[in-house]
């Protein structure tokens, strides 16, 4: 069973994004769905399998990165292997700022280089047996 990871863009510009997993993980385990999030929309940018590939007490990060206004933005997952499953969490970054791990909704504020105030909220979803995990991104 997978995880999709989403992005709700809350503005008109498109983002290029560049998303990998360290260490790596064999391609049958995870993919990349998107490596634009359109303007006003939401998209897929990647799944990962949460049964398979994941072993037991081994920990994976999935990271999605881009620029918004001027700052580095790097959107996180970690995936951790259970006896049958895995756990997760994630992390929002803007530059050196950090929402830290969390297994619950999280949120970060930051400054952008056009003196603007941003907000990017990591949300966890229902999706069957695993949460689907969509950010958000608004101008506050």
């Amino acid at each position: 069973m997978t995880t999709n990871v989403n992005i709700q863009n809350g503005f008109s510009a498109g983002l290029t994004l560049d998303s990998s997993v360290q260490p790596t993980l064999d391609g049958s385990y995870w993919g990349i769905s998107s490596n634009v999030a359109n303007g006003n929309q939401l998209t897929q940018v990647l799944w990962m399998n949460r049964d398979e590939g994941i072993t037991k007490g081994d920990t994976w990060i999935f990271t999605t990165s881009f620029q918004l206004a001027g700052i580095t933005i790097q959107l996180q997952e970690s995936l951790t292997g259970t006896t049958f499953s895995s756990d997760i969490q994630i992390q929002i970054m803007a530059g050196t700022q950090s929402s830290g791990w969390s297994d619950a909704n999280t949120s970060l504020q930051f400054k952008g280089n056009d003196g603007n105030l941003y907000q990017i909220d990591g949300s966890f979803f229902p999706n069957g047996t695993y949460d689907d995990v969509t950010y958000t991104l608004l101008n506050v």
